[in-house]
């Protein structure tokens, strides 16, 4: 292009120096000069952007032509979120009471089934509460052989119900008492009817209690734990959800079942989903409303806070689209080729719109005729020869 202006610049330079020297006599034929010369320029540019492909090319390009039709074209809106797992797929485990760590393997992305020893604890409070509880169960033992006599006793009349309900007070509180021990073995990791039969245990081994993947061990071998404190975190992945926030003046544009889509930073894979549940408050300090969505990740690959940008897609209208292939970038502007014949293709200038199924909106397009048949298949390869015809020229005007 930037030759075809040269050309043009020396066609007024001469034009302006013949009526400077006023030759009258030499007016029509330099008129007559100029045309062929415009001419010329004209057809240099026209040769310049349209490409003529052989018999042989077009079978290795494999063009497709078609005519540029309406689609269906989905609105967006723009929003931001993060990669989260229901509460009942996270778990948080702690120390059921002062305890050493006297055995932990697990790392942090280690996969754990439901049940499986994910730590072995130590301390001599545990053997205090086995002990406590087996001698509760020797005093119930002897309370309820007492309460039966003295039921007995007191159905033949023998002892006094005042007596009776002393026994019987007795027998209730020794029951409470070895209930409660058994609760709090449970709570300490330790079984109840494992202790009553086999006696007092050294360890107490720490169940995983759901299936997933460690994200978080804070521990090692030999440390002292207090009550509470947080042992690991275990995460199951196979729920995750988005949490999408999205701003209040966009919110009465959503609605649940709209379709959302994201492409994680660092991963060339889109992810679809659809919107399940809509927050009814906005957030003070963000001014967002929380939007839950749902999609599958069959190989996994998001984790739990993960960062994403999405976009979620709104009723659609009629527009003029072309397939995405279609289009071809260079230098921050989109074009599309026009087939002249089948043989012959011109590139147009484009502007596009949203994006939605593989189809492109064409906004605005050179000429402003949408009536035409564009290439659908082949865009690239054609880009090359544009590009190749493009150097070609370029050399030959050195």
């Amino acid at each position: 292009m930037k030759k075809i202006f040269l050309v043009l610049i020396t066609i007024i330079a001469i034009s302006c120096s013949s009526k400077k020297e006023d030759h009258s006599g030499h007016d029509h034929a330099l008129e007559e000069k100029n045309k062929e010369t415009k001419s010329a320029v004209i057809e240099e540019e026209h040769n310049e952007n349209e490409i003529h492909l052989t018999k042989a090319q077009l079978e290795i390009a494999k063009i497709k032509v078609e005519s540029i039709a309406k689609k269906k074209i989905r609105d967006r809106v723009e929003v931001t979120g993060t990669i989260e797992v229901p509460p009942q797929s996270k778990a948080t485990v702690y120390a059921p009471m002062e305890a050493f760590v006297f055995k932990t393997d697990l790392l942090p992305g280690d996969k754990v089934r439901k049940g499986q020893t994910i730590a072995v604890l130590q301390h001599p409070n545990f053997i205090k509460l086995q002990y406590a509880y087996l001698e509760a169960i020797n005093n119930l033992n002897v309370a309820t052989a007492d309460y039966n006599r003295k039921k007995m006793l007191l159905e033949s009349d023998i002892t006094s119900k005042k007596s009776f309900q002393i026994t019987e007070g007795i027998y209730r509180s020794a029951k409470s008492l070895t209930s409660s021990y058994a609760s709090q073995l449970k709570m300490a990791g330790l079984s109840p009817k494992t202790v009553a039969k086999n006696g007092i245990q050294q360890y107490v081994y720490v169940k995983a209690p759901i299936e997933g993947y460690i994200v978080e061990n804070n521990l090692n071998k030999g440390m002292f734990l207090a009550a509470n404190s947080e042992m690991m975190e275990i995460i199951d992945n196979d729920h995750m959800h988005a949490e999408l926030n999205v701003f209040g003046t966009d919110i009465t544009k959503i609605k649940k079942g709209d379709d959302f889509i994201f492409i994680p930073s660092g991963l060339d894979i889109k992810y679809e989903g659809y919107i399940k549940l809509i927050s009814q408050k906005v957030d003070e300090k963000t001014k967002t409303v929380n939007v839950h969505g749902h999609f599958e990740d069959e190989e996994n690959r998001l984790k739990s806070g993960m960062f994403i940008n999405a976009q979620v897609l709104l009723a659609g209208k009629e527009v003029f689209a072309v397939p995405e292939e279609a289009i071809i970038d260079n230098e921050g502007e989109s074009f599309i080729f026009k087939a002249e014949s089948n043989e012959e293709f011109i590139p147009l200038e484009v502007t596009l719109g949203n994006t939605d199924n593989g189809f492109v909106e064409i906004k605005t397009i050179q000429d402003n005729n949408f009536n035409i048949k564009i290439v659908t298949k082949g865009a690239h390869f054609l880009k090359g020869k544009l590009l190749q015809q493009a150097g070609v020229m370029e050399g030959h005007a050195h």
